[in-house]
């Protein structure tokens, strides 16, 4: 929990620029929606001024976004699985065979037998990441693979509560659609991207168990 902490604390400058970014296209839907691109660019410009207030709030509003959904329901909105959605409930039944780095002659050979269970893996994975949390490669694509879940998350957050308030002030339902598509947009690309990086934490962890290297 206290390596994760460290991790977050560290994507946080990439977050809050994130949420500015969120924001200044919720204010440019808000206000008009016309010549998007220049005004998106523009609100942005704005919003993270160093003495602009969203840019003053924007660590309080990071700390309320990232911690209104919990961490298995995070997992959730990124691999589109409601069991056993974090990569480590299949690292063994299904990650490791797609990743040419691991030898799985070997693999079997150290660890005896190779769970299945989806929990099994899971608790399995995490022993052997307590033993390698420190390796450059698996903190880098821990952290990765944070910072692309954080992101997925909000733009999740903005793409299912945005539309709302965009009806409510404009009074109608076209824009608000439009809104919904744009940030739904974020919110996919970004769970594809969290995917990745999620898979690649799990698999490094495993090479380096596979290979017998420690760092």
């Amino acid at each position: 929990m206290a390596k994760e902490e460290y991790l977050k604390r560290k994507n946080a400058p990439v977050v809050i620029i994130f949420i500015v970014w969120c924001l200044a296209i919720y204010i440019s839907f808000l206000s008009s929606p016309l010549d998007f691109c220049n005004k998106v660019i523009s609100t942005f410009q704005e919003c993270r001024a160093k003495d602009g207030i969203i840019m003053a709030l924007s660590p309080i509003l990071s700390l309320i976004l990232t911690g209104l959904i919990s961490s298995g329901n995070k997992a959730r909105l990124v691999y589109w699985r409601m069991r056993n959605a974090l990569p480590g409930h299949r690292v063994f039944s299904k990650l490791v065979k797609n990743d040419p780095r691991i030898d799985m002659q070997n693999l079997a050979k150290k660890m005896g037998s190779v769970p299945q269970d989806p929990k099994e893996q899971n608790a399995k994975w995490y022993s052997l990441y307590k033993r390698y949390s420190e390796s450059v490669t698996v903190k880098e694509a821990h952290r990765s693979f944070l910072l692309a879940r954080d992101l997925c998350s909000i733009s999740f957050l903005f793409a299912a509560l945005g539309p709302w308030g965009l009806y409510i002030f404009q009074h109608t339902g076209k824009w608000a659609i439009l809104y919904f598509i744009v940030m739904f947009l974020h919110y996919f690309v970004l769970a594809m991207v969290a995917q990745n990086h999620g898979n690649r934490f799990v698999c490094n962890v495993i090479a380096h168990y596979a290979s017998g290297t420690n760092r």
